[in-house]
Formats: structure tokens, sequence, C-alpha cells
């Protein structure tokens, strides 16, 4: 079975999960506000912009967000690739020509996000909790699409199982597809949820992509980029601290020499020698454009 539809899959179940919670009343949440009753996990922008919105130290939210934290500290930002909708809703609005261009545009910027770095995506967080604080509540997840895409289903519930008809659905569903066609870069430019996750994912090792030293065609002397064009992130497998990575797995599955593995904690000593494969290459493609 391809990664991509085992995303899929798992994008479905916990979608289902949401629609299980409304049909038999148990709670469960969404994405924005997973759990059990009382007992969630809230986005930890969500979470942010609590502790802002109410100006006061709560120790439910902190609570909530230093558990959250530390999980995007093993697994970085597999939230994105695996759980998050907004790339599954924005397939239902993108033809496979557009896909393809933006792809073609994307392999130009490919293993340009390799390491820690800041970007728009981090100033839109700040500004997220700054509006938090002076409005006073959380001002983001009137916007956010990970949050519309549950209100939408939310919405439709309502009304088929109630009739309530509203115009809160219409007006999220408009938010929703204008975010996801016009923003066509959401993930990589605007969202400040990949903005927090990879600023404590730098140093994670569990289910990252390491790549066969003495498999891979660069070792071979040959010129290859497959992995870091297909990446959605960007980013470059061989690096050693690669914190945009969502775990999804394109890379292993397009890796022509079959070099590209995704254990369960990947080792320094492979990592830095992936690393040597990229820096080497690096220092001949420097040297042969000087000559």
């Amino acid at each position: 079975m391809k990664m991509r539809t085992k995303r899929g899959l798992v994008s479905l179940i916990v979608f289902l999960s949401v629609i299980v919670g409304l049909v038999i009343h148990t709670g469960t949440g969404t994405p924005s506000a997973l759990g059990w009753r009382d007992i969630a996990a809230i986005c930890p922008v969500g979470a942010l912009e609590v502790l802002a919105g109410a100006k006061a130290f709560l120790v439910h939210p902190i609570v909530l967000l230093v558990v959250i934290l530390i999980v995007g500290f093993c697994v970085g930002k597999a939230f994105c690739s695996w759980v998050c909708p907004v790339p599954h809703v924005r397939s239902f609005f993108r033809p496979k020509s557009a896909k393809k261009a933006r792809e073609e545009g994307d392999a130009k910027d490919a293993g340009t996000r390799n390491g820690t770095r800041i970007d728009s995506r981090h100033v839109v967080l700040l500004g997220t909790v700054a509006s938090s604080f002076a409005f006073g509540f959380p001002v983001f997840c009137l916007l956010c699409p990970v949050g519309l895409s549950f209100a939408v289903t939310i919405g439709i519930w309502n009304l088929f199982r109630f009739n309530e008809a509203s115009w809160g659905l219409i007006v999220f569903l408009l938010v929703l597809i204008a975010e996801v066609v016009l923003f066509r870069k959401w993930c990589t430019t605007f969202c400040p949820i990949s903005a927090l996750l990879s600023l404590v994912a730098s140093k994670s090792r569990v289910l990252r992509p390491v790549v066969e030293r003495h498999t891979c065609l660069h070792a071979k002397g040959k010129r290859c980029t497959t992995c870091v064009n297909i990446c959605p992130e960007r980013v470059d497998p061989h690096a050693m601290s690669i914190p945009e990575c969502s775990r999804c797995g394109e890379c292993v599955e397009a890796c022509p020499s079959g070099a590209i593995s995704i254990p369960l904690l990947a080792k320094k000593a492979e990592l830095q020698a992936a690393s040597n494969i990229e820096n080497t290459e690096a220092t001949q493609e420097a040297s042969a454009s000087e000559a």
C-alpha cells in the first residue's frame, strides 16, 4: 500500500471519529480539540491563543501545550501529512495540471528548507498570539482551515440531523475554499501550526527518513534530485537537520535506488554519513562551476 494511501486512511479515520462522536455523543471532538469529554488536547496554537486571550496562567492549556510540543519534538511535523485535512481538501479544488505545475515550481526550491529557519509562518504565529492577546479570544481559530474543515462537517451534520440551516455553514465553506484555492502555499507560507511544530522538531530522529550511504546514487557519482523534488516540504533527506519533514514517506517511494528508509529511530552516524554525501556533492558542484 502506498504511503499516500496510508496517510489518506489515517486522515479518514480521524474524520470518521468526529462523525461518530456527533452520532453517538461521545464528545471525542476534532483535531482542534481532540479528546474524550472533559479531557481534551487542543491544538498547540489554540493553547497559546487561549493563554494569550485569558492573560492569565492556566494550568490545563499549559500542560496540554507541553505534551503536544513533546510529541512534536519526537515525531516532528507528522501531523501535517498524516492528520491535517488541508492537503486532502485542497486536492478537491486543484486539477492535476495545476498540481503538476505546483510540483515543478516547488522543485526549484527543493532542499532549501533544511535546518531551522524563521520565515513568514513564524510571523503569522506571532501575529496569531498577539491578536488573541489584544482581542481576548482565539482570533486565528476563525480562519484556521483545519478548524474550518471540521466546522463545515459539523455544520452539515446539524443541517441534516436537526434541520438547522445557518449562514455560518456557507461562510465557513466559502472561507475554507478561498484559503485552499487562493493561498496555495498555505502550509509552507502561512500555517502557524506548521511554524510552531518546526521549532521543536530540529533534533527529532524518530521516524525520519535516512539515506543509505552506499546505495544512494550520489555516492556513485550520479546526479539525482528525485527525493528533494518529490518532497512536499521541499527538504533534502541527506541533511542532518530537517525539522520541516512531515514523515510523509514520498521520498522513500520515489528513490530510484531504494536508498531511503524510515526507521523507528535514526542513528546519528547514519545521518552524518548521508550529510557527508550532500556536502561532498555540493563541493564538487562548486569546484565545477569555478572551473
